[in-house]
Protein backbone atom coordinates (compact mmCIF):
# COMPACT_ATOMS: atom_id res chain seq x y z
CA UNK A 1 0.00 0.00 0.00
CA UNK A 2 1.37 3.62 -1.02
CA UNK A 3 0.16 5.97 1.91
CA UNK A 4 0.50 9.86 2.65
CA UNK A 5 0.67 10.42 6.34
CA UNK A 6 -0.03 14.07 7.29
CA UNK A 7 1.00 14.76 11.15
CA UNK A 8 4.01 12.76 10.43
CA UNK A 9 6.20 14.12 12.81
CA UNK A 10 4.24 14.16 15.76
CA UNK A 11 3.79 11.95 18.30
CA UNK A 12 1.52 9.48 17.23
CA UNK A 13 2.22 10.72 13.75
CA UNK A 14 6.12 9.29 14.00
CA UNK A 15 4.82 5.92 15.60
CA UNK A 16 2.40 5.23 13.30
CA UNK A 17 4.85 6.11 10.41
CA UNK A 18 7.75 3.41 11.50
CA UNK A 19 4.89 0.91 12.18
CA UNK A 20 3.54 1.35 8.71
CA UNK A 21 6.67 1.93 7.25
CA UNK A 22 7.70 -1.66 7.90
CA UNK A 23 4.81 -2.77 5.79
CA UNK A 24 3.87 0.07 3.11
CA UNK A 25 5.70 2.66 0.71
CA UNK A 26 5.16 5.90 3.45
CA UNK A 27 5.46 9.27 2.49
CA UNK A 28 5.46 11.65 4.73
CA UNK A 29 3.54 15.34 5.43
CA UNK A 30 3.90 17.86 8.10
CA UNK A 31 3.89 21.47 8.80
CA UNK A 32 6.91 22.20 6.91
CA UNK A 33 5.24 20.74 3.66
CA UNK A 34 1.99 22.33 4.78
CA UNK A 35 -1.24 20.21 4.19
CA UNK A 36 -2.21 23.06 1.53
CA UNK A 37 0.40 22.17 -0.91
CA UNK A 38 -0.98 18.57 -0.95
CA UNK A 39 -2.15 18.32 -4.30
CA UNK A 40 -3.92 15.96 -6.41
CA UNK A 41 -0.98 15.62 -8.91
CA UNK A 42 1.29 14.59 -6.09
CA UNK A 43 -0.99 11.80 -4.88
CA UNK A 44 -1.43 11.00 -8.58
CA UNK A 45 2.42 10.91 -9.47
CA UNK A 46 3.21 8.67 -6.32
CA UNK A 47 0.26 6.40 -6.83
CA UNK A 48 -0.86 7.34 -3.24
CA UNK A 49 -3.90 4.73 -2.39
CA UNK A 50 -4.88 5.54 1.23
CA UNK A 51 -4.18 9.15 3.26
CA UNK A 52 -4.37 9.41 6.72
CA UNK A 53 -4.83 12.69 8.14
CA UNK A 54 -3.22 12.84 11.84
CA UNK A 55 -2.45 17.21 11.02
CA UNK A 56 -3.76 18.65 14.57
CA UNK A 57 -4.04 21.97 16.29
CA UNK A 58 -4.94 20.58 19.84
CA UNK A 59 -6.57 24.20 21.32
CA UNK A 60 -8.62 23.54 24.58
CA UNK A 61 -8.26 26.03 25.97
CA UNK A 62 -11.22 28.10 24.12
CA UNK A 63 -14.34 27.16 25.00
CA UNK A 64 -16.10 29.13 22.07
CA UNK A 65 -14.55 28.35 18.11
CA UNK A 66 -12.27 30.90 16.70
CA UNK A 67 -12.74 32.05 13.22
CA UNK A 68 -9.27 31.81 11.06
CA UNK A 69 -6.68 30.56 14.41
CA UNK A 70 -4.68 27.64 13.51
CA UNK A 71 -7.14 25.08 14.56
CA UNK A 72 -9.53 26.06 11.84
CA UNK A 73 -6.95 26.71 9.56
CA UNK A 74 -5.40 23.25 10.11
CA UNK A 75 -8.36 21.12 11.75
CA UNK A 76 -11.19 22.61 9.47
CA UNK A 77 -9.77 24.38 6.40
CA UNK A 78 -7.37 21.21 6.28
CA UNK A 79 -9.97 18.55 6.26
CA UNK A 80 -11.56 21.06 3.41
CA UNK A 81 -8.58 20.98 1.47
CA UNK A 82 -8.14 17.33 1.48
CA UNK A 83 -11.90 17.04 0.46
CA UNK A 84 -11.67 19.01 -2.63
CA UNK A 85 -7.74 16.99 -3.28
CA UNK A 86 -9.38 13.85 -3.40
CA UNK A 87 -12.58 14.16 -5.22
CA UNK A 88 -13.07 12.29 -7.62
CA UNK A 89 -10.57 9.61 -6.47
CA UNK A 90 -10.12 6.21 -5.63
CA UNK A 91 -8.08 7.20 -2.60
CA UNK A 92 -9.42 5.78 1.11
CA UNK A 93 -9.46 8.73 3.38
CA UNK A 94 -8.37 7.84 7.07
CA UNK A 95 -9.51 10.80 9.17
CA UNK A 96 -8.42 10.70 12.94
CA UNK A 97 -10.42 12.23 15.56
CA UNK A 98 -10.77 12.52 19.47
CA UNK A 99 -13.19 11.17 22.49
CA UNK A 100 -13.59 14.73 23.17
CA UNK A 101 -16.06 15.52 21.07
CA UNK A 102 -18.44 13.41 22.97
CA UNK A 103 -17.53 16.08 26.34
CA UNK A 104 -17.66 14.53 29.56
CA UNK A 105 -19.63 11.58 29.69
CA UNK A 106 -19.37 9.51 32.73
CA UNK A 107 -20.93 10.71 35.90
CA UNK A 108 -20.71 9.29 39.81
CA UNK A 109 -23.32 6.66 38.93
CA UNK A 110 -22.06 5.75 36.13
CA UNK A 111 -18.46 4.16 37.67
CA UNK A 112 -17.80 1.83 40.21
CA UNK A 113 -15.24 2.20 43.03
CA UNK A 114 -12.37 -0.01 43.20
CA UNK A 115 -9.48 -0.16 45.23
CA UNK A 116 -7.51 0.56 41.62
CA UNK A 117 -9.44 3.53 40.80
CA UNK A 118 -12.91 3.97 39.09
CA UNK A 119 -14.24 1.42 36.27
CA UNK A 120 -17.21 2.12 34.01
CA UNK A 121 -20.47 0.39 34.26
CA UNK A 122 -20.56 1.25 30.26
CA UNK A 123 -18.41 1.78 27.39
CA UNK A 124 -18.90 4.73 24.66
CA UNK A 125 -19.75 3.47 21.21
CA UNK A 126 -20.51 5.50 18.05
CA UNK A 127 -24.14 6.07 19.19
CA UNK A 128 -23.42 8.39 21.91
CA UNK A 129 -24.55 12.01 21.41
CA UNK A 130 -22.26 14.65 20.25
CA UNK A 131 -21.02 17.53 22.91
CA UNK A 132 -17.75 18.68 22.16
CA UNK A 133 -16.96 21.33 25.38
CA UNK A 134 -14.06 23.20 23.69
CA UNK A 135 -12.58 25.10 20.01
CA UNK A 136 -10.67 21.81 19.66
CA UNK A 137 -13.19 18.84 19.79
CA UNK A 138 -15.70 21.31 17.96
CA UNK A 139 -13.22 21.90 15.28
CA UNK A 140 -12.56 17.71 14.72
CA UNK A 141 -16.51 17.08 14.94
CA UNK A 142 -16.69 19.56 11.71
CA UNK A 143 -13.95 17.70 10.19
CA UNK A 144 -15.42 14.43 10.64
CA UNK A 145 -18.65 16.23 8.56
CA UNK A 146 -15.99 17.45 6.04
CA UNK A 147 -14.73 14.26 5.16
CA UNK A 148 -18.02 12.66 4.47
CA UNK A 149 -18.02 14.24 1.37
CA UNK A 150 -15.45 11.33 0.62
CA UNK A 151 -17.31 8.03 -0.27
CA UNK A 152 -14.00 6.17 0.38
CA UNK A 153 -13.65 7.51 3.99
CA UNK A 154 -13.52 6.35 7.29
CA UNK A 155 -13.58 8.39 10.59
CA UNK A 156 -10.91 6.69 13.58
CA UNK A 157 -11.94 8.17 17.13
CA UNK A 158 -9.39 8.00 19.46
CA UNK A 159 -9.91 7.92 23.44
CA UNK A 160 -5.61 7.49 24.20
CA UNK A 161 -3.20 6.49 22.32
CA UNK A 162 0.03 6.36 23.16
CA UNK A 163 3.91 4.95 22.07
CA UNK A 164 6.46 3.35 23.55
CA UNK A 165 8.45 6.32 23.40
CA UNK A 166 9.25 9.79 25.10
CA UNK A 167 7.59 13.06 23.13
CA UNK A 168 8.74 16.30 24.79
CA UNK A 169 6.73 18.45 22.38
CA UNK A 170 3.56 16.85 22.69
CA UNK A 171 0.82 16.79 25.61
CA UNK A 172 -0.20 13.15 25.39
CA UNK A 173 -1.25 12.20 29.23
CA UNK A 174 0.83 8.97 29.20
CA UNK A 175 3.96 11.08 28.60
CA UNK A 176 3.38 13.85 30.81
CA UNK A 177 2.12 11.51 33.51
CA UNK A 178 5.21 9.25 32.75
CA UNK A 179 7.94 12.03 32.98
CA UNK A 180 6.39 13.46 36.41
CA UNK A 181 6.32 10.14 38.06
CA UNK A 182 9.79 8.66 36.68
CA UNK A 183 11.45 12.07 36.89
CA UNK A 184 9.80 14.09 39.79
CA UNK A 185 8.70 11.32 41.57
CA UNK A 186 5.45 13.30 42.60
CA UNK A 187 2.34 13.70 40.01
CA UNK A 188 -0.72 16.14 40.97
CA UNK A 189 -3.78 14.52 39.94
CA UNK A 190 -7.62 15.67 40.01
CA UNK A 191 -9.66 13.31 41.98
CA UNK A 192 -6.32 11.58 43.19
CA UNK A 193 -5.95 9.58 39.91
CA UNK A 194 -9.58 7.12 40.22
CA UNK A 195 -10.29 8.19 36.67
CA UNK A 196 -10.06 5.45 34.22
CA UNK A 197 -8.72 5.51 30.51
CA UNK A 198 -8.27 2.84 27.85
CA UNK A 199 -4.98 3.45 26.32
CA UNK A 200 -4.63 1.61 22.29
CA UNK A 201 -0.87 0.92 21.42
CA UNK A 202 -0.01 2.95 18.06
CA UNK A 203 0.70 -0.30 16.64
CA UNK A 204 -3.00 -1.99 17.19
CA UNK A 205 -3.97 1.47 15.45
CA UNK A 206 -1.97 0.50 12.47
CA UNK A 207 -3.43 -2.66 12.35
CA UNK A 208 -6.91 -1.02 12.49
CA UNK A 209 -6.32 1.18 9.12
CA UNK A 210 -4.97 -1.92 7.80
CA UNK A 211 -8.02 -4.59 8.27
CA UNK A 212 -10.59 -1.43 7.35
CA UNK A 213 -8.46 -0.70 3.93
CA UNK A 214 -8.07 -4.53 3.20
CA UNK A 215 -11.42 -5.10 3.42
CA UNK A 216 -12.71 -1.69 1.60
CA UNK A 217 -14.93 -0.78 4.52
CA UNK A 218 -15.67 2.76 4.50
CA UNK A 219 -17.96 5.91 4.96
CA UNK A 220 -17.90 4.59 8.67
CA UNK A 221 -17.15 5.85 12.40
CA UNK A 222 -15.02 3.64 14.32
CA UNK A 223 -14.32 3.87 17.89
CA UNK A 224 -10.69 3.05 18.78
CA UNK A 225 -9.60 2.14 22.21
CA UNK A 226 -7.68 -0.65 24.25
CA UNK A 227 -10.63 -2.43 25.34
CA UNK A 228 -11.30 -3.84 28.72
CA UNK A 229 -7.75 -5.26 29.10
CA UNK A 230 -6.61 -2.23 29.30
CA UNK A 231 -8.70 -0.12 31.74
CA UNK A 232 -6.75 1.57 34.00
CA UNK A 233 -6.65 4.57 36.63
CA UNK A 234 -4.73 7.37 36.38
CA UNK A 235 -3.02 6.61 39.95
CA UNK A 236 -2.47 2.65 38.72
CA UNK A 237 -0.35 4.37 36.35
CA UNK A 238 2.13 6.73 37.83
CA UNK A 239 2.23 4.41 40.49
CA UNK A 240 3.57 1.31 37.95
CA UNK A 241 5.70 3.54 36.58
CA UNK A 242 7.12 4.89 39.65
CA UNK A 243 6.09 2.74 42.97
CA UNK A 244 7.61 5.51 45.35
CA UNK A 245 5.62 8.22 43.44
CA UNK A 246 3.45 10.71 45.40
CA UNK A 247 0.19 11.77 44.39
CA UNK A 248 -1.31 14.92 45.16
CA UNK A 249 -4.79 15.17 45.14
CA UNK A 250 -6.60 18.20 43.33
CA UNK A 251 -10.26 18.92 43.04
CA UNK A 252 -12.73 18.73 39.92
CA UNK A 253 -11.58 16.48 37.04
CA UNK A 254 -13.75 13.59 35.16
CA UNK A 255 -14.59 10.63 36.09
CA UNK A 256 -13.19 8.42 33.12
CA UNK A 257 -13.79 7.60 29.55
CA UNK A 258 -13.48 4.47 27.74
CA UNK A 259 -14.37 3.48 24.36
CA UNK A 260 -16.76 0.51 23.16
CA UNK A 261 -14.67 -1.36 20.19
CA UNK A 262 -17.60 -4.01 19.38
CA UNK A 263 -18.23 -1.92 16.01
CA UNK A 264 -14.37 -2.43 14.53
CA UNK A 265 -14.94 -6.23 16.03
CA UNK A 266 -18.01 -6.25 14.28
CA UNK A 267 -16.56 -4.92 10.86
CA UNK A 268 -12.48 -6.21 10.53
CA UNK A 269 -12.70 -8.82 13.13
CA UNK A 270 -10.16 -6.50 15.21
CA UNK A 271 -9.02 -6.18 18.51
CA UNK A 272 -6.40 -4.77 20.45
CA UNK A 273 -3.42 -6.96 21.02
CA UNK A 274 -1.16 -4.44 22.91
CA UNK A 275 -1.25 -4.76 26.86
CA UNK A 276 -0.50 -1.58 28.20
CA UNK A 277 -0.01 -2.52 31.53
CA UNK A 278 3.15 -5.08 29.49
CA UNK A 279 4.54 -1.53 27.92
CA UNK A 280 5.04 0.58 31.28
CA UNK A 281 8.42 -0.81 31.55
CA UNK A 282 9.21 0.16 27.56
CA UNK A 283 7.55 3.75 28.74
CA UNK A 284 9.88 4.42 31.70
CA UNK A 285 13.00 3.32 30.02
CA UNK A 286 12.90 5.84 27.08
CA UNK A 287 11.38 8.79 29.53
CA UNK A 288 14.49 8.15 31.71
CA UNK A 289 17.07 7.87 28.83
CA UNK A 290 15.23 10.46 27.23
CA UNK A 291 14.61 8.69 23.71
CA UNK A 292 12.61 10.11 21.45
CA UNK A 293 10.45 7.88 18.59
CA UNK A 294 13.68 6.96 16.13
CA UNK A 295 13.11 7.93 12.73
CA UNK A 296 11.10 5.59 10.29
CA UNK A 297 12.93 3.41 7.85
CA UNK A 298 12.52 4.38 4.06
CA UNK A 299 11.07 7.91 4.59
CA UNK A 300 10.14 8.36 0.93
CA UNK A 301 9.79 12.25 0.91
Amino acid sequence: MNILLVGHEGYLGRALFAYLGRRHRVFGWDKKENIFNISASFLAQENIEALINFSVVADRQSRTYQLDAPADEVNVAGARHLARTLKGSDIAWFQMSTREIFGSVYGPKDVIKTKAGYRPKWLVDETFPFAPQNFYSKSKLIAEFISESHPRSNVIRLSTCYTDFDFSGGNNWVVQLGRAAVLDKSVSLTRGGLQFRDPLHIDDLGRLIERLFERKIFSERIHAGGGKRNLISLKEFVSLAEPAVKIKKLAGGDNGFAFDNRKAFRLTGWKPQVLFRDKIPAIVQNIRLGIAQPAAPGDEK
